[in-house]
């Protein structure tokens, strides 16, 4: 295919020209037919393509015979070649550097032998020229074996020049780029350089690849005027890529024709190989011009043991690739074979291919540390050239050794390493191993490793290797390294397998167990160490091992203790020892014997630390070892003190329990934490429910410590108490004559017994018993004295004595037997019940008619007195006072609503001793067995403790006394401005001074209080101030002396008294807001004036006269009269970023009364009254009374401010005023600026203000918080004013919202406006019932009802008033309890109804 793609015919006829000439047809024949051959017939064109098949025919036989004798030109010239170097070599020695000439030469020699050939040798380009006269010419370059296949065309010079007529442009016709099967066109021009006019023929060339069109000339006839031009086409054709040649003809008039040559040549093709290639090398090639290449040898591609591929590639310019020569090699001998390219245009270059093979040879240079032969009789491996053993080492190190390989060919070997087990066969001296015991089978374990493990042997170096020996368990290894060569081609009849195992290394190695020991190997800490006190020991960790440990010690982290190792982990080097701190802390008392384990790294075993320590927790202790409840009685109460105390430095965490559940045992408290060393008191409380020998046992335990046991025993025993003689019998018994008796009573147990004799008389007798009451003790008789009073003459059979005895079911009974002889009255009250049986008998248990000591002054009280007439006989009764008497009244008959008028309560007292006892009815006649009622009331109008007698005379029967004790307490004084309180006489007016400057003047208010009475009183005023934040309870208060002694108007006393200390506070001696506490002046008993005085009171406020003042501190006044007292108030002084200060105050007045004379005629009456606890007062060395009432003062209203700024930005100052609205104002407005201050003074509300540029000014805005922002909640959307709001929340909260505008308002009258807002929180009060039934109530007893007042939103003062009081028939009651405060505009309401009943089912227990 490559002959028929080329043509080569040109070559071939310039070449052998006699050949190609001699044709009658000549070459452009076929061409011209070939171009006419559509106009003619089917004839014509079978006729052209015979014409064309013997032409090609032709052609091949002449391309055969011209590769014919270049083959036998390059044969010769080659065995020449070898001649002439022979010679040169033996004649000149190394002839290495005239190869290439030498070449060149004998190629010459050659050429000059074929026929019409000319071969000329050029020494500038190192090249020889073969040519004939006008015919291509080959040039062959010599330089770098690269083959050039040039095609030129010659043509010989005349050998005289003519003179030339036309001068051709250009004057050599060239194409330079062209490829098959293109036409190219070019234009030329002839110009006429004579002087006159020429004629021109063109003859067209004499190549097919070029042809001529017809010429344009400037004129006609084909004349050519002077210096004119005409012009030509010249087409180009080419059929391949090698140069062409040509020339046109141009006969003018001149003597010889005018040749113009024609050239087509493109750059020579240039390619760059080796000419000589090793194996395994491959062949790239560059070609610096376009033209398909192949490599051939006599048509082939492939030379044993050689092979080139590809054998056909196309390269463009620039372009290179890549040829692949392969050797097959059968022995290890030199191989050589020669290649040729060949060149599309017949350009050829030989290249020489070498190969050599050669034996592998590969050597083990050296071993680090040396190789050590088998010892006699050790198992080897049967095939392995050396022998490696590694020392003993642990599990898990890593040992190395160097191995060095050399590889003594000059090829580079491609390896791999691979680890295999060894073929262990025992074999006998000088025995060769069996073929079938050599198996080959990966080693498993993976203990040894060669790096690297794969790559390439470099040609003739040596390679190092490192022979890792990594163990990981306890035992010997033993394996084979065998050195793989990868590739190696194998020969017949070897297998076909291309890895070969060049060398067989074997290794062993064996490891040992680590060596580490612990110093001491058990830690044992003596004696008892406290829980949760950290306590360290040391110890040591040696490591005897071949390499380095690493350690990590576990932690024993119970719920109870923890145990730990300092530093829990790290590494030992090898033969070192590392120092270890044992820590153990204890949560609870035990002994702990255990083992702390250390894992060691790749350590078959832990490491184990015995450790053993005792721990000791917190101690507590009793103060007894047992308790005895002694003898008790069921469902009586008893209790005993227990001291417990820790005596470790420890906190102890105690429970005192009981060990079996019993309910009638409780301890208090059962639980606690006690510190260090510190005690506490435990109450045991026993309360047994019925008899019984009681033992149990209680357990103190102590967290994490050691507590005890503690018995409890108790003997649990019921009264019971017998009359050792049952019958009392009064053999002679008179009416009304007493007779006397004893019966014995005896205690059958160990308790001691309460007994009590019923003091009810029966109708017809009358007996007492002394003592009528008492204990008896354990084991005890008791003779009780009866004395016994008939009232008739009738005889006693049935009479019986009852004596309770506590704790027994049933009481004891006498039986009394007499003749009784008359009649009998009792008098019953509340508490008492006293019995007359005639005018000489008077029983010594009289009854008392106590109205308490809690009766408000002014206050209508009443008591009933139930006389009972206990015979058939009527008799008159009268009842009257002894000295609070009611005389001028006593014959009126009023009901009880008549005596509550003033009027009627001022007559009843006109009389001025400030208590009358009104008896209603006071006169009667009381029938048979009839009990009348008689109410005793008593009006007061001075507070006091007052004592009568109630004289009651019932027939002929001696008059009985009964006592009448009444304590009133109340204020008399009352204020102008608020006028008398009944319901709350100690509370004075609250005094608001409002909202003053810081530092301003004082503000005084002038108060005028009124005395009623008929007594002078002098006050003693206190003032205090009331801190809201204040957490003190109560005052404790020491008086040497007199509390309040007596002053002159200098306040200096008139009398010596001793100073008033107090442990908290210098405040008033008695109770506020009450009168005098009756705790203290109940136990103040003796009239024994005392020098010091403790009083324990609550705390009210912090005594001061600052801020609130009153003048005089103490006043007298007169009976019938009234003073005025000044109370003032002296603003703070705010400092620091204080802005306000809200004041609340408390004034405390104590009255006395100067002498007890002017109330009461004590030289007359002694005793009747004592005022305002006497008693209290004479511990005290006070001769008069004291009293109290206070004052409550609070400041209300106040301003919350708001600041902003405003700040001037522009270059001018600015006028402006500042509105608003109230309840919010401006307040003072202070201008400043960066550096120097305005000169403007502050102002408020609508004042002109002057702001300079680049200032600022600071404007606080104040919302003021008063009483009548309050009306707006009752205003309905239409009345309430713009910006008021009000909101509800969602648990019942109200709030109102202010909002409006701050008007700035500027001088061009332009305005600003700046937004404000306020929030006020509303209080609202609420009930938990709106009504209360007290249902049926007993006449005389008090009942009490609880209903809860929640207060929402804020704190607030408030107040109650009862009004719309009703009463019908005297039994049913009702009113309305009202309750107001000045921040609620709607009062919250409380109806109370009661029905009264003098049914004792109604009384309550």
């Amino acid at each position: 295919s490559f002959v028929v793609s080329q043509n080569i015919s040109h070559v071939l006829a310039s070449i052998f020209k006699h050949l190609y000439t001699n044709d009658i047809i000549r070459k452009d024949t076929v061409s011209n037919l070939v171009q006419t051959k559509r106009v003619r017939g089917s004839y014509h064109d079978r006729y052209v393509e015979e014409l064309q098949q013997v032409i090609i025919y032709t052609h091949l036989q002449l391309v055969d015979m011209l590769d014919n004798h270049m083959i036998q030109a390059s044969a010769c010239a080659a065995a020449k070649e070898n001649q002439a170097y022979e010679r040169m070599k033996a004649t000149a020695g190394d002839v290495c550097d005239h190869q290439e000439l030498l070449t060149g030469e004998i190629l010459l020699k050659t050429l000059k032998t074929f026929k019409n050939i000319t071969v000329l040798y050029c020494s500038t380009t190192d090249c020889f020229l073969s040519f004939t006269s006008r015919e291509p010419v080959f040039i062959v370059n010599t330089h770098n074996a690269q083959v050039r296949l040039c095609l030129y065309s010659y043509f010989e010079s005349p050998a005289e020049e003519p003179i030339p007529v036309f001068l051709a442009k250009p004057s050599v016709v060239v194409f330079t780029d062209y490829s098959v099967g293109n036409i190219y066109e070019v234009c030329f021009r002839l110009k006429n350089v004579t002087s006159s006019s020429r004629h021109i023929r063109v003859i067209p060339p004499t190549t097919p690849y070029f042809s001529i069109g017809l010429g344009r000339f400037p004129g006609e006839g084909g004349v050519v005027a002077p210096g004119m031009s005409c012009k030509y086409t010249l087409r180009f054709a080419p059929d391949s890529l090698g140069d062409y040649k040509d020339f046109i003809v141009v006969e003018t008039q001149a003597e010889g024709p005018f040749v113009v040559p024609i050239e087509a040549w493109r750059p020579p093709p240039i390619l760059t190989c080796m000419f000589s290639l090793l194996l395994s090398f491959c062949a790239k090639m560059w070609a610096s011009a376009l033209g398909p290449f192949s490599l051939a040898k006599t048509y082939f591609s492939e030379q044993p043991p050689f092979a080139v591929s590809p054998s056909l590639f196309v390269l463009e310019p620039g372009e290179a690739t890549v040829v692949e020569v392969s050797l097959d090699l059968k022995s290890g001998r030199k191989s050589c074979q020669v290649f040729t390219v060949v060149c599309d245009n017949c350009q050829v270059k030989d290249i020489s291919i070498e190969g050599e093979g050669q034996l592998i040879a590969l050597e083990l240079v050296s071993v680090s540390g040396g190789e050590e032969p088998p010892v006699v009789g050790e198992v080897h491996d049967l095939t392995a050239e050396h022998f490696i053993r590694f020392s003993p080492c642990n599990p898990h190190s890593v040992q190395q050794k160097k191995l060095v390989i050399r590889n003594n060919v000059h090829l580079e070997l491609p390896f791999h390493w691979q680890i295999m087990k060894p073929n262990l066969h025992p074999l006998l001296p000088r025995e060769s191993p069996d073929a079938s015991h050599i198996q080959f089978h990966l080693a498993t374990d993976e203990v040894f490793h060669v790096s690297p493990s794969t790559g390439i042997l470099a040609p003739c170096q040596d390679q190092e290797y490192l022979l890792i020996f990594c163990p990981k368990e306890l035992k010997d290894y033993h394996s084979v390294c065998h050195l793989v060569l990868r590739d190696i081609p194998q020969l017949p009849p070897e297998p076909s397998d291309s890895s070969v195992i060049i060398m067989e290394i074997e290794v062993k190695g064996s490891t040992e167990p680590y060596q580490i020991l612990l110093e001491p190997y058990a830690i044992v800490i003596p004696g008892e160490i406290f829980i949760c006190t950290p306590t360290s020991r040391q110890f040591k960790m040696w490591n005897h091992s071949k390499t380095f440990i690493c350690f990590q010690w576990e932690r024993i982290n119970s719920s109870c203790h923890v145990i730990e190792v300092e530093p829990s982990s790290g590494r030992i080097e090898e033969n070192e020892c590392f120092d270890f701190s044992l820590t153990v802390t204890g949560g609870k008392a035990e002994n702990i014997v255990t083992s702390l384990v250390c894992h060691i790294q790749h350590h078959h075993e832990p490491v184990t630390l015995a450790v053993e320590v005792s721990f000791k927790g917190p101690t507590v202790t009793l103060n007894v070892p047992s308790i005895d409840f002694g003898p008790i009685r069921p469902r009586e109460q008893t209790q005993t003190t227990l001291l417990l105390t820790n005596t470790t430095q420890l906190e102890a965490s105690w429970i005192l329990e009981r060990k079996l559940t019993v309910h009638s045992i409780s301890v208090e408290p059962s639980r606690g934490l006690l510190p260090p060393l510190a005690s506490c008191n435990v109450d045991v409380l026993f309360k047994p429910h019925s008899c019984q020998l009681f033992e149990t046992e209680l357990e103190l335990t102590v967290e994490n410590g050691t507590g005890c046991h503690l018995s409890v025993r108790a003997d649990v025993q019921s009264s019971h108490v017998c009359l050792l003689n049952c019958t009392l019998s009064f053999p002679e018994l008179y009416v009304g004559a007493s007779a006397t008796g004893t019966v014995t009573l005896f205690n059958q147990t160990l308790l001691p017994s309460q007994f009590s004799w019923l003091g009810k008389q029966a109708s017809l007798c009358s007996a007492t018993f002394d003592p009528s009451s008492g204990t008896l003790g354990p084991k005890v008789s008791m003779e009780i004295t009866v004395t016994f009073t008939a009232h008739t003459d009738l005889e006693l059979t049935e009479v019986a004595a009852v004596c309770e005895v506590q704790g027994m079911n049933s009481p004891l009974v006498v039986g009394i037997v007499a003749k009784p002889k008359k009649l009998s009255v009792s008098y019953n009250t509340e508490k008492t019940v006293f019995s007359r049986s005639s005018p000489n008998g008077q029983s010594p248990s009289t009854p008392v008619l106590e109205f308490g000591d809690g009766v408000i002054l002014k206050s209508a009280v009443s008591k009933q007195l139930l006389i009972t007439n206990q015979t058939a006989i009527p008799a008159p009764f009268t009842v009257e006072a002894e000295y609070f008497t009611c005389h001028a009244l006593k014959n009126k008959e009023l009901t009880l609503f008549v005596c509550s008028l003033p009027e009627f309560v001022s007559s009843l007292l006109a009389h001025g001793k400030g208590a009358a006892f009104f008896v209603t009815p006071h006169t009667g006649t009381l029938g048979a067995f009839e009990s009348r009622a008689v109410d005793v009331t008593a009006y007061t109008d001075m507070w006091g403790e007052y004592t009568d007698h109630l004289i009651c005379k019932v027939g002929d029967l001696k008059p009985v006394l009964i006592p009448i004790h009444m304590t009133v307490k109340g204020c008399p004084l009352y204020f102008q401005m608020t006028g008398p309180r009944a319901q709350d006489q100690n509370q004075g007016p609250i005094i608001q001074f409002g909202t003053h400057v810081s530092g301003g003047d004082t503000v005084s208010r002038s108060l005028r209080i009124n005395n009623p009475t008929m007594f002078d009183i002098r006050l003693d005023w206190e003032t205090y101030n009331v801190d809201q934040n204040d957490g003190k309870l109560l005052d404790f208060v020491v008086v040497f002396g007199d509390a309040f002694p007596l002053k002159d108007a200098d306040g200096n006393e008139v009398l010596s008294s001793a100073l008033r200390l107090s442990s908290f506070n210098e405040t008033a001696w008695e109770k506020t807001r009450t009168t005098v506490s009756e705790e203290t002046s109940a136990s103040l008993q003796s009239l024994t004036k005392k020098l010091i005085s403790v009083h324990i009171r609550p705390h009210m406020g912090n005594l001061s006269d600052y801020p609130f003042c009153i003048t005089p501190q103490q006043i007298v006044i007169p009976a019938k009269s009234s003073r005025a007292i000044h109370v003032s108030f002296t603003p703070l002084t705010l400092s620091g970023a204080a802005r306000k200060s809200r004041c609340v105050g408390l004034a405390l007045g104590f009255m006395n009364l100067d002498s007890e004379v002017s109330c009461c005629d004590s030289m007359l009456n002694p005793g009747k009254c004592k005022h305002a606890h006497m008693r209290c007062l004479s511990q005290v060395n006070f001769e008069q009374s004291i009293f109290l009432f206070f004052l409550q003062i609070v400041v209300r209203e106040f301003d919350i401010t708001q600041s902003f700024q405003l700040k001037n930005t522009s270059e001018m100052p600015l006028h402006f005023s500042l509105g608003t609205q109230p309840p919010f104002s401006v307040v003072k407005p202070k201008p400043r600026g960066p550096t120097s201050t305005s000169r403007n003074p502050p102002s408020g509300d609508n004042q002109s203000l002057v702001l300079k540029p680049q200032h600022s000014m600071r404007v606080k805005v104040a919302f003021h918080c008063s009483l009548p922002l309050l009306d707006h909640v009752e205003q309905t959307d239409e009345e309430i004013p713009p910006g008021v709001k009000l909101i509800h929340g969602a648990n019942g909260q109200m709030k109102l919202r202010f909002e409006q505008n701050l008007l700035i308002h500027y001088s061009n009258n332009t305005l600003q406006t700046v937004p404000l807002c306020a929030h006020l929180d509303l209080p609202t009060l609420r009930l938990s019932a709106v009504s209360v039934d007290f249902g049926l109530c007993y006449v005389g007893q008090t009942q009490t009802r609880e209903v809860n007042l929640y207060s929402c939103g804020a704190h607030m003062f408030w107040k109650s008033i009862t009004s719309n009081h009703k009463s019908i028939s005297n039994l049913y009651f009702s009113t309305l309890l009202v309750i107001r405060s000045p921040l609620i505009k709607t009062s919250v309401t409380l109806q109370l109804r009661g029905t009264g009943s003098f049914d004792e089912m109604s009384r309550s227990s």
